[in-house]
């Protein structure tokens, strides 16, 4: 018989020999278990590596690994482009470098941020003609493949590379490889604070913890990017950064750090950018009302009310005006507010370059067939020379078979028979302008210039009833350029290759080279572009009229990728320019002479 007292003794007894729960995670953080950081679809096609050593892989498994040695993050070939990742850590702990091969261009950043693209200190133009496109990420940077669904962003902390993401825009591929966890109170006083978070895996964090700082116990910055992520994971607001004594990150000029935030900043350029859950990080932005001005030096903040606008290089202030040939604009909250143009939109195709109706500019990929332009009744598609980046024939048909007409170099015909001189129907009436140009003139008011030599370059204006009906390379003529790259099954695309690969007519290969094919091609291209860009040159009148940037990343594409008579590609391109800025009504001179260009 037992007695009340006896009773309470008993379940003493068994409360007593019961381990805590703080015991179990302490028996629990002995043992080094692999562990899934996050659910799938929260980590789906994301690599990551920070600390000293962790890294998280693409199916989420996570593990550590503590070497100076060189390892392969990862590597793969996608669309017969190699990819060829690889990272090695310094003696504290930090990434030293990354090296990033894509088919066999190097970029390899270096533990301060320095970016280095075949040897060469990298900048965003020189790496947008190779394979990445640079831009800031919040407080990280973000290179962005232009021929792979491939970005690399990393966080530079000065001393080394405490953090990097490997992300992929699609499913991963066959046949990767590649890499793609002690002592120290601070992780159990740390994770005491996440138990409701973590639940069940918190005494996994804890043994990755005390694997990730040990040996760098006087190395924070270790420490801290492993904070960061569960904290960040968390998304708590709990004041981590004082219990272990990580510092914020030191913001420049007028900005201020948070530790979540959007990680693209609002802008003068872009005061609205847009974002998604997936895009928050630690960031710097301005206060709140302001806008980061982008438009100057430093990292000043103002209003969207102050800030300046910009063309062809030069900052206009506010309420400033710009006029041209063909418009009024004027300066507000830091976009151009323009009266109606009086010259009639064109859309522009000068060998693999295009700019269509609403003035969008981009690069075709391949030596294929293309549909140009097509409305209701009328097609122009375009054909490239399987051995140079250059049209060798443009095709017009206007009411289905009714009028067929076939440019080629210095040969017009219809059907099939030669126009030396004049050709006129019901349907359009086709002319030589002059030794190098034929005119095409619709009964529906379609104008069509061909440039027939020394390259075959297509000029087109639509009237007024056009406007919102064509398709194909030269875009929807409606005014906007957001939805310019609409593809042939309707959608919208953000890049340029795939859009124009929809209007492509058969199989297209990528077989134009973006970057120069030897090294004398690249250094006439360097300088004989020049021009394009000399203040006190015989171009520089026209800057503020017609921006040079494209032009001359097209004159030096074309020259870097010319086989065989190289001053009459650069001459091509520089034509291109000089009617450019005929077209806004800007004579720049005999610029053939100064650049030995010959009519």
């Amino acid at each position: 018989m037992y007695t009340h007292g006896t009773k309470q003794d008993e379940d003493k007894r068994r409360l007593t020999a019961m381990p805590s729960w703080r015991e179990n995670l302490k028996i629990l953080s002995n043992v080094y278990i692999t562990l899934t950081l996050l659910n799938s679809t929260q980590l789906k096609y994301v690599c990551k590596t920070f600390g000293s050593g962790v890294v998280q892989m693409f199916n989420g498994t996570v593990f550590y690994v503590r070497s100076t040695c060189p390892f392969t993050l990862t590597r793969f070939t996608h669309n017969r482009v190699d990819c060829d990742i690889t990272m090695r850590r310094g003696e504290n702990g930090l990434l030293e470098y990354i090296e990033i091969n894509v088919n066999k261009i190097q970029t390899r950043i270096l533990y301060n941020g320095t970016i280095f693209v075949e040897q060469r200190i990298g900048n965003n133009e020189w790496m947008n003609l190779v394979t990445f496109k640079c831009t800031k990420y919040g407080i990280n940077t973000k290179l962005r493949s232009t021929v792979l669904p491939l970005s690399v962003i990393w966080s530079s902390v000065g001393v080394g590379i405490d953090s990097l993401w490997v992300k992929l825009e699609q499913e991963l591929v066959l046949g990767m490889t590649g890499l793609c966890g002690r002592p120290d109170i601070v992780c159990q006083k740390f994770f005491s604070n996440y138990i409701e978070c973590l639940q069940a895996n918190t005494s996994k964090y804890i043994t990755l913890c005390k694997e990730n700082i040990y040996g760098y116990e006087k190395e924070h910055y270790v420490g801290c990017a492993f904070y960061k992520e569960i904290a960040h994971r968390c998304q708590t607001s709990y004041a981590w950064r004082t219990l272990t004594h990580c510092p914020e990150f030191s913001c420049p000029g007028e900005l201020h750090f948070e530790e979540q935030g959007d990680a693209f900043v609002p802008t003068c350029s872009n005061p609205a950018p847009r974002t998604n859950d997936q895009d928050i990080t630690s960031t710097c932005v301005c206060p709140q009302g302001e806008v980061l001005n982008d438009r100057a030096e430093g990292h000043d903040c103002v209003s969207v009310s102050a800030c300046p606008c910009v063309y062809a290089g030069r900052n206009y202030a506010p309420r400033e005006e710009r006029r041209t040939k063909c418009q009024i604009c004027v300066c507000n909250n830091g976009k151009w507010i323009c009266s109606q143009n009086s010259c009639p939109s064109r859309c522009v195709i000068e060998g693999q370059f295009v700019t269509t109706f609403d003035g969008k500019q981009y690069a075709l990929p391949g030596k294929c067939t293309y549909m140009a332009s097509k409305g209701f009744n009328w097609t122009i598609s375009i054909n490239f020379s399987e051995t140079t980046s250059s049209i060798q024939n443009v095709f017009l048909q206007i009411y289905q078979v009714l009028f067929v007409c076939l440019f080629s170099h210095n040969s017009v015909q219809f059907e099939k028979e030669e126009i030396r001189e004049l050709h006129q129907s019901d349907n359009a009436m086709v002319f030589w302008q002059s030794s190098m140009y034929v005119q095409v003139l619709t009964s529906f008011g379609m104008k069509i210039q061909v440039q027939m030599s020394p390259d075959l370059q297509l000029y087109i204006t639509l009237p007024q009833s056009e406007v919102g009906m064509p398709e194909g390379l030269c875009g929807n003529y409606n005014t906007d350029t957001t939805d310019d790259f609409t593809t042939s099954s309707g959608i919208v695309e953000n890049a340029a290759e795939p859009f124009a690969l929809s209007w492509s007519v058969g199989d297209c290969p990528v077989n134009i080279p973006k970057v120069c094919i030897n090294t004398d091609n690249e250094i006439f291209a360097d300088e004989k572009c020049h021009p394009l860009r000399d203040p006190s040159g015989i171009f520089a009148k026209c800057y503020d009229h017609v921006p040079t940037d494209n032009y001359h990343k097209a004159c030096i594409q074309r020259t870097c990728t010319c086989g065989t008579g190289l001053q009459q590609c650069l001459c091509v391109a520089l034509a291109n320019y000089a009617k450019a800025c005929a077209n806004q009504g800007i004579t720049v001179g005999d610029w053939r002479r100064a650049n030995n260009c010959s009519e």
